[in-house]
């Protein structure tokens, strides 16, 4: 159960850390093209409403399997709340990767909830106002930021499971 559980961790934090990159990657670069400029808006609010559906659907998965992967290793869930246990080693990193990832959440749910959106909606309808120049910039550091701590949380993950 342990494999199957740490297989599907793995894979899911791979589809979102892979689908930031390539966001990164390509799908800004490409967004800049003549043929999708005049509707880059419209554009990102597609791609952002799907990647966020996903998103949200493996940090569930996320979550489940990373509590699934503890307790079949052997780790009963009444240690969490040992103050002893996040104060070195496998539980200093873990708990430094679960702080990462409840700021992930947060940043995720401003982006995709709200400032993603809006920027998105302010870019069809008034493309050149300062306003829409703002919101585009907030959701663009806010997605910059999600893929350094998702770095940082695969970090963290190799030093849980290599010390």
């Amino acid at each position: 159960m342990y494999y199957i559980s740490l297989y599907i961790h793995i894979l899911s934090a791979i589809f979102w850390i892979g689908g930031m990159l390539f966001t990164v990657a390509v799908l800004v670069p490409a967004s800049r093209h003549k043929i999708i400029e005049p509707n880059r808006g419209t554009f990102f609010k597609i791609i952002g409403e799907k990647f966020s559906r996903i998103s949200w659907i493996l940090f569930l998965i996320l979550i489940i399997s990373g509590i699934t992967n503890l307790t079949t290793r052997g780790f009963d869930l009444r240690l969490f709340f040992d103050p002893g246990f996040w104060q070195a080693g496998f539980g200093y990193f873990l708990g430094i990767k679960l702080i990462i990832f409840s700021i992930v959440l947060i940043i995720s749910g401003l982006h995709d909830f709200y400032f993603g959106p809006k920027a998105a909606k302010l870019m069809e309808s008034n493309s050149g106002s300062h306003q829409t120049q703002t919101f585009r910039m907030i959701s663009s550091w806010l997605g910059r930021l999600n893929l350094l701590f998702g770095l940082m949380i695969l970090y963290y993950a190799i030093r849980v499971a290599r010390g």
